[in-house]
């Protein structure tokens, strides 16, 4: 509650009395500052009537900057989704050259499987992407230091590499 106050001292003319008194008022973001308009804007006592048009300009350009920064958001962190991919096939492909006789075995198998789930775990992030926006930019990040941090190792580090990088990418559905 607090937070969504001190939002709205953003605003020109809006002291700590004002937004109290618009939160009570059920205006607590920009988009409803903007959608009450000029009337319901004056029926909050204290506001100045002159400046209600310039509030309402405001709160709507601000309004349009957080739409606007969470796509961007989301849309960086669909091309963090590929990027990952994109390490995990490598690691994959890595595993088969490098590790063809191993790879074939019992320790092999499993570091398929835990690809396969890394993957599936990836796509399960990018189903939460929108609502999930700064846990998933965490995890990710989270998981691409891990995932990057498997270019000299062996099979078993690269199994246990990959099954911390999937716990990452859990962390952002739970």
């Amino acid at each position: 509650m607090k937070k969504k106050l001190n939002e709205l001292q953003r605003l020109r003319g809006i002291g700590a009395v004002l937004s109290g008194r618009m939160a009570e008022a059920g205006l607590d973001t920009f988009a409803k500052v903007a959608a009450a308009g000029e009337e319901g804007l004056k029926k909050i006592p204290g506001i100045n009537p002159r400046l209600v048009p310039a509030i309402i300009e405001q709160a709507g350009q601000l309004a349009g900057e957080i739409q606007t920064t969470k796509a961007e958001k989301v849309e960086a962190l669909k091309r963090s989704a590929a990027i990952l991919k994109e390490q995990v096939q490598g690691v994959a492909l890595r595993v088969r050259d490098s590790f063809a006789q191993e790879a074939a075995g019992k320790a092999g198998r499993k570091v398929e499987k835990e690809i396969l789930k890394v993957i599936g775990s990836l796509e399960k992030v990018e189903g939460k992407l929108d609502t999930r926006v700064k846990r998933a930019g965490k995890g990710m990040a989270k998981a691409e230091k891990r995932l990057a941090a498997l270019a000299d190792a062996g099979l078993a580090d690269i199994g246990r590499g990959l099954k911390k990088a999937r716990k990452s990418l859990k962390r952002v559905l739970s």
